[in-house]
Formats: C-alpha cells, sequence, structure tokens
C-alpha cells in the first residue's frame, strides 16, 4: 500500500526505535524541506505538493513502520515470557527464536530497500536510460518481499504443526501414506513454481510493468513481445532485461502465472485418482482455486491500470495461495517409517 500511494520515500530517515509523529508546524515544514533533497520530490512533485499532500504519504509510511514495530514487539514479549517459563519444547522455541530474529532483519532489508529510492533511479536499473521515475530498487523491493513472505511461511508452518504435530493423525492407513508420498513428489515442484511466480511479482511492481501493455490475452498487438525475443535470443548480455525490461518482466509474470494455474490444476486431478486422506484432497482442492482466483485478480488490475485497492488485493492474493500451497506442504508431511 505504501508503494502503490508514493507514500514510502516520504521518511529520509530511521531509526530502530521509531518514533513520533512532527508535533509543530516548524517540524512538519522541516520534515518536508529534507524530503525536497531527493529524486522523488525534485522529478515528480516539484512546485506542485503542498504541505497537506506531505502529510498524507508521510504518516502512511509513519504507520506502516510503526505497525511493523508493534508486531515484533507482540512476538517478542509472550514469546520472551513463554522462553523464561520453560513453557516451550527447545525446538519450538529456537524457530520461534530464529523467526523472531528474521523480523528483526526484515527492519534493515526495509530501510536498505528504501535507501535505494532515495538515490537516482538510473544506479540501480542503467538498461532504462536516463530520467527515470524515481522508485526503490526493484532487487531490494524483491528481497524486502522474500524475506516477508519467509516470515510469513514460518509463521504458518509453526502454527498448523501445533494445531496438528503428527502425520499419522493425518494418513491413518497405509494406503493413504503411499498416496500422499506420491502426490508430494508432483507437489514439490508446482509449489516451487508457484513461489517463483510470487517473487516475480516484485519485479513487475518494482518496474512499474502493471501501468503498461494493459491489454489480455495480448500485450498490445502482441502474443510474445518482440522485446522479450531480443532478450532471450542473447541471454548472456541482456540478463537484465529479465528484471528491468518492462515488456519482459511483465511476459514473464504472465507465462509464470499460466504455468502456475495448469500445474496447480495438474496436481489436483492426479490427487482425484489417489486414494488421499480428506484433509491432503481438501488441500489439493484449494490451492488451483487460490491460483486461478489470483490470476483473474491480477488480470483485472492489469487491464484497470492498477488502482491501489485492485494492487492491494491482488498482494494478498498472492499471500492467499502462498497460504494454500503452504497448508498442502504441510498436510503431506509422511509418518516416520516404523521397522518391523
Amino acid at each position: 500500500y505504501t508503494r502503490l500511494t508514493g507514500s514510502g520515500l516520504s521518511m529520509t530517515d530511521w531509526r530502530i526505535e521509531g518514533r513520533s509523529l512532527p508535533r509543530t508546524e516548524e517540524a512538519w515544514v522541516m520534515e518536508f524541506e529534507e524530503y525536497k533533497r531527493y529524486p522523488e520530490y525534485q522529478r515528480l512533485h516539484a512546485g506542485s505538493m503542498e504541505l497537506a499532500e506531505f502529510k498524507q504519504i508521510y504518516f502512511i509510511e509513519w504507520f506502516h513502520r510503526m505497525w511493523g514495530r508493534a508486531a515484533g514487539l507482540l512476538f517478542a514479549a509472550p514469546l520472551g515470557y513463554l522462553i523464561v517459563k520453560r513453557a516451550l519444547r527447545p525446538v519450538l522455541a529456537v524457530r520461534l527464536t530464529g523467526l523472531l530474529g528474521l523480523g528483526i532483519s526484515q527492519a534493515f532489508v526495509g530501510w536498505w530497500m528504501v535507501r535505494s529510492g532515495m538515490e537516482p533511479p538510473e544506479k540501480h536499473t542503467p538498461t532504462l536510460g536516463q530520467n527515470q521515475r524515481p522508485r526503490v530498487s526493484p532487487y531490494r523491493l524483491a528481497s524486502h518481499w522474500t524475506a516477508a513472505l519467509t516470515l510469513y511461511v514460518g509463521c504458518v508452518w509453526n502454527a498448523l504443526s501445533l494445531l496438528r504435530p503428527s502425520p499419522a493423525e493425518v494418513h491413518t492407513t497405509a494406503q493413504a501414506i503411499a498416496a500422499a508420498g506420491k502426490l508430494r513428489a508432483l507437489a514439490l515442484p508446482v509449489t516451487a513454481l508457484v513461489g517463483i511466480t510470487l517473487l516475480s511479482g516484485p519485479f513487475v511492481a518494482g518496474n512499474d510493468a502493471g501501468h503498461a501493455y494493459n491489454t489480455w490475452p495480448k500485450m498490445l498487438d502482441d502474443w510474445v513481445p518482440p522485446e522479450w525475443l531480443k532478450a532471450v535470443g542473447n541471454p548472456a548480455s541482456s540478463w537484465r532485461a529479465f528484471f528491468e525490461d518492462t515488456a519482459v518482466v511483465q511476459f514473464d509474470h504472465r507465462c509464470l502465472a499460466y504455468a502456475s494455474a495448469a500445474s496447480a490444476f495438474a496436481l489436483y486431478g492426479y490427487s482425484l485418482c489417489l486414494p488421499l486422506a480428506p484433509a491432503v484432497a481438501g488441500a489439493a482442492r484449494l490451492l488451483p482455486t487460490a491460483v486461478v482466483a489470483q490470476m483473474c485478480l491480477g488480470v483485472a488490475t492489469l487491464m484497470l491500470y492498477v488502482p491501489t485497492e485492485l494492487g492491494v488485493a491482488h498482494q494478498a492474493g498472492g499471500v492467499a495461495v502462498l497460504t494454500s500451497a503452504t497448508v498442502l506442504m504441510h498436510v503431506l508431511r509422511l509418518p516416520p517409517l516404523r521397522l518391523p
């Protein structure tokens, strides 16, 4: 939301402990003057942005940062209490402490990402030429997104493990265990493909690629854009195009989405042929539903030129797809083999 509303670069410094909003008009003016030193204001808002508008985007970024700090405290405080009281198994305590550490590191990754937006964008995406629109580095945006998804998956996985600690509770027969093993072998590459699709999203967002080629199923008049053919024809010298070129980045994201939908349906079709436990069958049905819904939402977002509401919904849809894949992989855990 901060990126879609153009708020992410409004705060030009960062403190681990956070800070309150400016309390006086003079303090607001000082923050605004500091913002004017950087490319976003100089290239997009010079002479056209009023202090009232700056206050709006500043509050959105400030709230985002403080929300992250509050989430960290709400995770750390009960975790510390439970560890002191020895209420957690050592393995679980280590896992949750690791997640807390990842959450803390996410704050530093976030500031590292924001700092890139305060530098000339030509430094981070040199293939796009001069006079680019100021924005954060798509590479650093992808890093921030990846770290956030990793943290989220870790929380979901551990929560599911507490709710259903033993795979034997799911797979109650030898036939169900064998069927789950077969489905798991196919679910692993499908989940990997879904993950790659999600990780390609920040390169679309980071390059503002959703504001171009706003047609579907073709990209304007082409099924395959010539920029993609050129990049594929000489990947050694054109590798940056796969991460920076608008047409290439968007085409890759489209193809990955199609492949994710097709593979999720194939996985579901295969699951119908196996004597799976009910929980596994339900999870296998959920994944293609989430993927197709997300793909349709993505098409609508593109064709409507990425309104903020749909952009946020599409990001949330990606998290829903990841949740579905995580639930499926968790329910496909196999009980340990018992030696006769």
